[in-house]
């Protein structure tokens, strides 16, 4: 109950006073209510009123406290305000009388001021503790303390939670990465005291970035808790699983006799990963791979450990996923230079380091060359030139990829605008580049920079690119085609549904890849697949351009079933554009004695 004006006028200055400077801590509380029991008794004689009066004046102004109060004597509780008979649960009879020390265990009072709060705990009514700091001050008499309590469970509360979330994955319960990193390396040192071995498997699921993106965040959890009951039902009650980012989770293994043992666990967890998921009665189907390195025999370091079963991991991504790998010190010396390579490749663009060269397509009909596909080429200072297989993988990883590509297409076509024949410019664009959320307006505004026509600029998109989200894939095309550009897919027949991309995905060409070709010679098979290609891209009115052609009889049996165009060192090896305009007459003429042979 807050004080009335009546009371406030008994003691203005005090009650005002003590209204503004409580809240600041429990110390202000104290030294406020010390001085107001001095305030009352001096205004109580001054003003000749009784101190019965004054006492109860200033009860009605400490119980208006949140903080709980004691007035104790002789180590006994003399009183107590409201606020402190709700923290202890009891009601303020109960409590008076009650030695000090059973409601605070351990609460000593010397003679000193105690200026700092100290933490203890309330006894309850019902034996149970609650957490308090407390403070206190001897009264102006010196025949007792006045002491404050603050609950602090709230605070505790919120302090466990916050503990809790730096160390566990709110999301799944399970170990973080820091506090997995702690568990292995107390783990690693009991063994280096003891002997013992470790394995530590790092999980990830293959194409979890795919499913968020189709299936929405709320589904991607679904898998994600999922994927962690799966995991701890897998491994035994000794061993731990963590989370530790995205779609990463970690498993420690203690006690392992041998690395046959780490190899089951892994197998069971492929095993158990692959079956479906269930999400809102819809199966989902996904894998893992899992990356493995063992303790002392590849790390003594939990960091190390981490790493090296991390790059493992990465080997068997790059294998064909759903596998798991265990380290080898090669993938550490492959991993540094990989490193190594990242560097230079975030300065290789910004120092020129980078060009295109061009080679053509030909018509298989007349010869003619009817246009050129870009293709990157890095010449490292001190390495010399890089293969692209070594490179645009590793753009891809690192995110450089993207203002790549934009290069790519910028100077492709602003080449291409200026040559005299108005030949089409073929331009691969990567995943990341496809689904990057400004694609079409960079394809606008290189258009219009350039001045290139837009039916001269044909993009080139594999088919691993629309799988990950068709809907969205589809609109993307389909706004691209809008421009007037040409859509072409490119590895045509290494995905998993090329008949139905045909009919849905506004393309203008598929390109055959060159994998079908390297056989056909002497592969019935291959060339009957290049056959049924030709014929269901004819029937669907779309253009064939087949890759890779190195030999006359390649050619002669495209031209034989009735291919569109052809590219590849037989009819024209890659050149820069500088060398385009005096090597296109000795292409053209050799392109036409192919073709007439063919014919």
């Amino acid at each position: 109950m807050i004080p009335s004006p009546t009371e406030r006028i008994v003691m203005p200055r005090a009650a005002e006073l003590f209204m503004q400077e409580y809240s600041r801590g429990l110390a202000a509380l104290v030294g406020l209510v010390c001085g107001l029991l001095l305030a009352a008794r001096r205004f109580g004689r001054h003003r000749g009123r009784r101190p019965a009066d004054e006492a109860r004046r200033l009860r009605t102004l400490v119980d208006t406290t949140f903080d709980g109060l004691i007035f104790e004597r002789d180590g006994r509780i003399a009183e107590v305000n409201q606020a402190m008979c709700r923290l202890a649960g009891s009601a303020g009879p109960t409590l008076v009388g009650l030695r000090l020390v059973d409601l605070i265990p351990g609460l000593v009072l010397p003679a000193r001021i105690q200026d700092q709060p100290t933490e203890h705990a309330v006894v309850l009514q019902d034996g149970q503790t609650h957490p308090v700091e407390v403070l206190w001050r001897a009264e102006p008499d010196g025949n007792g303390h006045v002491i404050a309590v603050r609950d602090i469970s709230r605070q505790r509360a919120a302090e466990s939670k916050l503990e809790r979330l730096v160390r566990f994955d709110p999301l799944t319960g399970l170990a973080n990465r820091e506090q997995f990193l702690q568990q292995l390396q107390k783990t690693l040192a009991v063994c280096e005291r003891g002997g013992g071995t470790v394995a530590l498997l790092v999980v990830d699921l293959d194409r979890f970035g795919a499913l968020h993106e189709t299936h929405g965040p709320a589904v991607a959890e679904q898998i994600l808790l999922q994927t962690a009951r799966r995991l701890t039902g897998t491994i035994r009650a000794s061993d731990t699983v963590a989370r530790l980012e995205r779609d990463t989770f970690a498993i420690m293994q203690v006690g392992t006799a041998q690395a046959s043992d780490t190899a089951t666990l892994a197998d069971r967890i492929l095993t158990e990963m692959s079956l479906p998921f269930l999400v809102d009665e819809h199966p989902v189907t996904l894998t893992a791979s899992i990356g493995i390195a063992l303790y002392p025999s590849d790390a003594t370091k939990a960091p190390d450990l981490l790493r090296h079963a991390s790059r493992a991991l990465r080997q068997a991504k790059q294998d064909g996923r759903a596998r798991w790998r265990l380290f080898e010190l090669r993938m550490d010396l492959q991993t540094r230079r990989k490193r190594s390579l990242e560097s230079d490749l975030h300065a290789a663009l910004n120092a020129g380091q980078f060009s295109l060269n061009y080679q053509p397509f030909i018509s298989i009909c007349s010869g003619d060359i009817t246009g050129y596909e870009a293709l990157l080429r890095w010449d490292h200072p001190q390495r010399g030139r890089i293969p692209p297989s070594d490179f645009i993988p590793l753009a891809e990883e690192c995110g450089l990829i993207v203002p790549i590509g934009i290069w790519v297409l910028e100077t492709a076509c602003a080449e291409a605008a200026s040559w005299d024949e108005p030949a089409i410019i073929s331009v691969n664009l990567s995943p990341a580049q496809f689904i990057h959320p400004g694609i079409v307006d960079t394809v606008a505004e290189v258009l219009r920079q350039t001045g290139l026509p837009p039916w001269r600029l044909e993009l080139e998109i594999t088919e691993s690119t629309l799988m990950d989200d068709t809907r969205n894939a589809l609109r993307v095309l389909t706004a691209l085609k809008a421009l007037g550009v040409r859509i072409a897919m490119d590895d045509f027949g290494t995905g998993y549904s090329s008949l139905s991309y045909l009919r849905k995905f506004p393309f203008d060409k598929i390109k055959i890849d060159r994998s079908f070709l390297s056989d056909v010679e002497n592969d019935t098979e291959a060339e009957i697949i290049v056959h049924a290609i030709i014929a269901m891209s004819r029937s669907l009115r779309l253009d064939v351009t087949a890759e890779g052609v190195e030999t006359q009889p390649q050619l002669d049996m495209l031209q034989a079933h009735g291919c569109t165009f052809a590219q590849g060192y037989l009819l024209g090896r890659p050149c820069p554009a500088d060398q385009l305009e005096q090597r296109t007459s000795a292409i053209s003429r050799a392109a036409e004695r192919h073709v007439a042979r063919a014919t």
